[in-house]
């Protein structure tokens, strides 16, 4: 109760001339703290968000071609010949330079296989698995996360012959 009797009695003590213009600064610092704390700040989240939203829509168009681009190759261009998948899948992938990338090979049976991918370019798998289709194997399911950092995939895939 001390200090607020004692700012009552030194407000009272000012002119009224200092008591506007002590009014100004305290309208003035109000505004400059909701500028800093409420404006700013979603202003500057609105615009993280339209570049991401950008990011996105170029790795759907990269994406959307890959996909008009694996569809306009035939797909039975490629006969399931002899040999397992396994060794087919293993022998494309190092003949795409992604043997380096290929983290795990699972079978799942004679026409099935679990492929995990770590390090590897979106060009090279893209390449890779435009290859693959036209041998006769395709991608049943790919899960691919990207290392914002160095632009590398991280891809689980399921091959089907």
């Amino acid at each position: 109760m001390e200090l607020l009797d004692t700012v009552k009695a030194r407000w009272q003590g000012l002119q009224a001339r200092e008591q506007q213009v002590l009014r100004l600064g305290a309208v003035i610092f109000g505004l400059l703290l909701v500028y800093l704390f409420i404006i700013d700040p979603v202003y500057s989240g609105r615009d993280e968000a339209e570049q991401r939203l950008q990011a996105t829509r170029q790795a759907f168009a990269v994406v959307q071609q890959q996909a008009s681009d694996l569809k306009a190759s035939p797909a039975g261009a490629g006969t399931p010949g002899s040999g397992s998948l396994l060794t087919k899948v293993e022998s494309s992938a190092q003949a795409a330079g992604l043997r380096g990338a290929l983290k795990r090979l699972q079978p799942g049976g004679n026409d099935r296989i679990e492929v995990s991918l770590e390090g590897a370019s979106y060009q090279q798998v893209m390449q890779w698995l435009g290859k693959l289709r036209s041998e006769g194997i395709r991608a049943q399911r790919v899960d691919i996360q990207v290392d914002r950092q160095s632009d590398l995939l991280q891809a689980q895939l399921v091959l089907v012959r």
